[in-house]
């Protein structure tokens, strides 16, 4: 029995680091949540308790296995390592998340690991995270410093006899029935997954529920995604399509150049906030643009909004389709329909090769040319986390520009706006915005102004459309308006013809998935395509998003919140005026999850006759 109350000693400390690591998230990211109760944080420990016997199933078989081998040097040496090596690295990636949590508004699942092999940004960020969120390395010394100091097992002999060996079976049964019942997460029929976390609180606070290595677990065999049949064939196709074809139209070979600018959120751009912003040179351009007034984006990191922008392919799953096992499926993009019309095609990113998959996913997508980090050859321009630094990236882009020959479709995807948000030395002096990242926006606007200047004068400028948005918004929010979870997804999205001819406002409700479609109408494609989004001008716009297992769809009736099979209506960006539903609205957020899962389950992302 003293063995056992070692093992549920170290589990009780374990819990005391994990319920401190819940109110570090809180309070650092207090904004993201709504109203909290205390009955939150109790409800947390069940998920806890769960994790760490998870993690210390070995440990406690060693304990319990009723032997004299346990008193000895070798074997306690042995036992003490392995708990230490089995959690000090669940309790770090626990605690990462709570600053990691303010870019993905969820706890990290095996994605996690799956982005940190996609290229090698991540020997590069850490130190970088470690220096910047310097209370998070320091909580997480002390808590390991705290684990190592736990008393050591107790060496007792143990007598050889039936009362002994008898007294050992119950003691080993009675720790099997206290992990099985911990694991499960009490007595209920099924045992808890992450979708529990949410039964008796708010969506938006199931994070401070759920922790990390929970999560971890629970994704360790990727969510598939199951058919739906919602309705027949021929009924579907009437309420949501994601198959379009524009057969009035007359083919322009306009080129095309598509600007994705890093965390931009709606937040920092004057235009939509009263002229209260850090982009007066977007400000400016937008007075000569097509803007629209209520763009979202389809995710809330890179690795997501690139399909949904040059593919439009929205994130509708638990993995980024790049790191999913929906990854090889067959699918078109604005690079890959362009590319059969003789338009040369081209990806240019300051980052490193790989990063995120990107260059793997620019050739499935049809991109004849990638250029990035390695291509550039001047790492004194290099930020030493990211990638090139905008403004000098932006200058390479437009030399390169020059020699492109037409028609050509290129796009730009920019990397300064992330933390730790620095901006070259020699432009220390010249943006006085209070806080860094403000400074940080300040300047890649100023980057993207070089760029304009240093092209205005082409031959091919009047004969270009450009489309400007955001891959995502940014983690650090200052407004109210934008402190929820329908604000997280706010971004700014503006279409400029090189010759002027496009101006205008639209408030019709659209997202990045809506690019592709809206970019072919304006050349006049003429041919059958596949998209999920639809073209920019529709009046019954809307906008879909999915996160921990719960779809947000934006209409002109509201937001349509749908977890399984339930479903909400809110009035507004917070989620807490609910009205009632729209029928209209229910329908077509059931075809469109119908033709998504089919359509990836079936690897039919291709129009076909």
């Amino acid at each position: 029995m003293d063995y056992l109350k070692i093992f549920l000693t170290r589990i009780i400390y374990l819990l005391g680091f994990y319920t401190l690591s819940r109110l570090f998230l809180f309070v650092n990211n207090v904004d993201s949540f709504l109203i909290v109760s205390i009955f939150e944080f109790f409800e947390g420990i069940r998920f806890d308790i769960s994790a760490l016997l998870y993690i210390n199933i070995p440990f406690l078989i060693l304990l319990l296995l009723p032997t004299n081998f346990r008193k000895r040097d070798g074997y306690q040496r042995f036992s003490n390592i392995l708990f230490y090596v089995v959690n000090i690295p669940f309790i770090i990636l626990n605690n990462i998340d709570i600053e990691y949590f303010r870019f993905t508004q969820k706890r990290s699942t095996i994605d996690f690991f799956q982005l940190l092999q996609l290229g090698e940004d991540a020997k590069n960020i850490l130190p970088q995270y470690l220096k910047d969120y310097w209370p998070i390395t320091l909580f997480t010394i002390i808590q390991v410093w705290l684990l190592l100091k736990i008393k050591h097992i107790p060496k007792k002999t143990i007598s050889i006899n039936t009362k002994s060996i008898l007294s050992g079976i119950i003691v080993f049964i009675i720790g099997i029935g206290i992990f099985i019942v911990g694991v499960r997460g009490g007595f209920q029929l099924k045992p808890i997954k992450p979708i529990n976390a949410g039964e008796f609180s708010s969506s938006q606070n199931t994070a401070l529920i759920l922790n990390t290595p929970f999560c971890v677990f629970h994704s360790f065999r990727t969510q598939q995604l199951t058919k739906k049949r919602y309705f027949s064939d021929d009924k579907i196709s009437s309420i949501y399509s994601p198959l379009h074809h524009f057969k009035d139209k007359t083919f322009q070979n306009k080129n095309v150049i598509l600007l994705i600018m890093e965390s931009l959120s709606r937040e920092f751009v004057g235009y939509y906030n009263n002229g209260n912003g850090y982009t007066p040179f977007l400000d400016s351009l937008i007075q000569y643009s097509l803007v629209f007034e209520n763009a979202f984006a389809s995710g809330i990191k890179s690795i997501e909004g690139l399909p949904a922008i040059t593919a439009s392919i929205p994130m509708l799953m638990e993995n980024p389709l790049i790191t999913s096992s929906y990854a090889q499926n067959n699918f078109e993009s604005l690079a890959s329909l362009l590319a059969k019309e003789d338009y040369k095609t081209s990806f240019y990113h300051g980052g490193l090769r790989g990063t995120m998959g990107f260059d793997s996913f620019c050739r499935k997508a049809g991109f004849q040319k990638y250029v990035g980090l390695g291509e550039y050859n001047n790492l004194s321009d290099y930020d030493g986390s990211w990638g090139i630094y905008d403004e000098e990236f932006f200058g390479f882009y437009a030399d390169y520009l020059q020699n492109e020959k037409e028609p050509f479709f290129s796009t730009f995807f920019s990397v300064t706006l992330h933390p730790p948000f620095v901006i070259p030395d020699k432009h220390k002096n010249k943006f006085k915005q209070e806080k860094d990242v403000h400074k940080v926006v300040a300047y890649s606007d100023y980057a993207m102004q070089t760029f304009f200047k240093k092209i205005k004068n082409e031959d091919w400028f009047e004969n270009t459309i450009f489309i400007i948005t955001a891959d995502h918004t940014c983690g650090s929010r200052f407004e109210e308006k934008y402190k929820n979870k329908i604000g997280r997804y706010a971004i700014p999205l503006l279409i400029f013809n090189g010759d002027s001819s496009l101006q205008g406002k639209e408030e019709t409700i659209v997202q990045q998935i809506d690019i592709m479609p809206t970019a072919l109408e304006l050349l006049g494609y003429n041919k059958p395509f596949f998209a999920f989004g639809k073209p920019m001008y529709s009046k019954k716009g809307w906008a879909i998003s999915f996160l921990q297992n719960q779809y947000s769809f934006i209409t002109n009736n509201g937001i349509l919140i749908n977890k399984e099979e339930n479903y909400q209506l809110f009035k507004d960006w917070y989620l807490t005026e609910e009205i009632e539903i729209h029928e209209d609205d229910v329908q077509k957020l059931k075809a469109i999850k119908q033709q998504y899962n089919n359509a990836m389950i079936e690897n039919k992302l291709v129009y076909e006759n």
